[in-house]
């Protein structure tokens, strides 16, 4: 039994997040915490397991208990095998060298003998079909990799209660739906699920409960068939409008020929090729480890192929470095903490133009109103939630203007009212004639802005087409590199 009352909290130098919530978990529930980016669902997982307030530190009001233990009086270690708790940022969680020691680490924790380390780590890689991975570095991997990594290694502890914060984030249709399954087999053999989610649709009916935050406050709590109305009037879940009128000119802006990629044995782009015409949106779809994020990294510079030619306008661009491309490509990262250099989210949205003198302050002032700024202008960029530091990173990246936007999973960990309006930007710039290239799992979000996609199935091209064509042809969904309509949480 998990019992919060009366939970009031702020973080260190900010107001308060949670402003009054008052809930309890029993044993063997299924319960989902939704609600927008910033209304504290993060900082809610925080108190399960202790982090707040002995990690964090901050102003804790009311109580917390955890199978009669208070929060305030055990420390983070005690409270260890009876919550287990997937962070948001997959990263923050993987420190090993292999995949294999990132699982065995927390059971070697527990004491448990070599053979039931063995036993657990089989058995969690096969339902999760991670054994390819398991002598790769997690640095290696790709996000939805590494997500899978975190999620297996917090399952094969057996926690009594196991809280995931996003665990359907830069996940592909697949391992959608085997996470999908795994949690509901975990909650059926008794054990509690708490799940933190901005992807919702099938699974929210697998859940027994729904809690909705709004500004640190309940919003609702009840059942997964009156929230899913509730998401809807709140626009946590998206309304689509138009991809824009702007259409594609005939002459190509970037064309890849023939570009592989390789990391020592292992090949990682091969013989790709393609053409991204001015003032187009093309979405890059694909499974986790298909190549997405490799791709989109040659367009700017940060990777050279192994072999084959990239030219951007006409002139070659595949020996050049990122700084020579900095003015006409940006590239916002699938991990926003990989871009962050600056101690306050204004600076960090000004460096570009500031480098490249390209301030405008009517365009810098549009990206305050629609990446939704203005209150975090002071705050550091490292102390947001993942969902504001996701924005931030966006708004960093269009503020330099760039002649070609580069967006790795834009719409991961954002809520419904930001991916309306992510949108609905994608279209006014389409408009201006700017041409936009976006990797995404989220099949819905890339009908809505692309004209086209281009599927990659391990490292090679296998399609490219209209998304109202390619999203129902059964030969690539049978592949597997491609998932059906609503097939997805969201």
């Amino acid at each position: 039994m998990i019992r919060l009352r009366h939970i009031r909290y702020r973080y260190p130098h900010t107001g308060w997040v949670l402003k009054g919530v008052d809930f309890s978990v029993t044993d063997g529930e299924y319960l989902f915490i939704g609600g927008a980016n910033g209304s504290g669902k993060s900082t809610l997982a925080y108190l399960f397991n202790g982090l707040i307030p002995h990690y964090f530190g901050g102003t804790l009001q009311g109580t917390v208990t955890i199978d009669d233990l208070n929060t305030l009086e055990h420390k983070v270690f005690e409270l260890f095998s009876h919550v287990g708790l997937v962070l948001q940022n997959a990263d923050a969680q993987l420190f090993n060298s292999t995949v294999e020691d990132e699982i065995a680490f927390g059971l070697e924790s527990l004491g448990l003998p070599g053979g039931e380390i063995d036993n657990r780590i089989r058995e969690i890689c096969r339902t999760l079909k991670l054994e390819d991975l398991l002598g790769r570095s997690p640095a290696t991997l790709s996000g939805g990799e590494k997500r899978l990594v975190a999620i297996a290694s917090v399952l094969c502890l057996n926690p009594s209660v196991l809280l995931l914060d996003e665990p359907y984030g830069d996940l592909d249709w697949e391992a959608v739906e085997r996470v999908r399954q795994t949690l509901s087999e975990v909650n059926r053999s008794g054990k509690s699920i708490i799940v933190i989610e901005q992807r919702m649709g099938k699974f929210l009916h697998d859940t027994s409960r729904c809690l909705i935050l709004e500004q640190g406050k309940l919003l609702y709590q009840g059942s997964p068939q009156s929230a899913h109305e509730v998401l809807l009037n709140a626009h946590l879940l998206p309304h689509y409008s138009t991809r824009g009128n702007g259409a594609p000119g005939k002459e190509p802006l970037l064309i890849a020929q023939d570009l592989s990629y390789r990391i020592k044995e292992k090949e990682i782009l091969t013989g790709v090729s393609l053409e991204l015409r001015k003032g187009e949106t093309l979405a890059l779809i694909g499974r986790n480890g298909s190549g997405k994020t490799t791709l989109l990294k040659h367009f700017n510079g940060l990777l050279r192929p192994t072999s084959g030619r990239l030219t951007f306008k006409g002139e070659e661009i595949q020996d050049k470095a990122p700084s020579e491309l900095a003015d006409q490509v940006g590239l916002s990262f699938q991990n926003p903490n990989d871009q962050f250099f600056k101690y306050r989210v204004k600076d960090e949205v000004m460096a570009g133009p500031t480098i490249l003198r390209k301030i405008q302050e009517d365009w810098l002032q549009e990206m305050w109103q629609v990446f939704e700024l203005r209150a975090l202008l002071d705050r550091s960029p490292y102390r947001l939630s993942e969902g504001e530091k996701k924005r931030v990173s966006l708004a960093s990246i269009l503020a330099t203007r760039p002649k070609l936007l580069v967006l790795d999973e834009p719409t991961s960990g954002q809520d419904g009212r930001f991916r309306e309006a992510l949108a609905t930007l994608m279209a006014e710039l389409k408009n201006r004639g700017i041409t936009i290239v976006i990797a995404t799992h989220d099949l819905d979000f890339a009908q809505a802005v692309a004209d086209r996609w281009i599927v990659l199935h391990e490292g090679r091209v296998v399609a490219d087409g209209a998304p109202e064509d390619l999203w129902r042809d059964e030969g690539l969904i049978r592949l597997g590199a491609i998932g059906r309509p609503n097939s997805d949480v969201g």
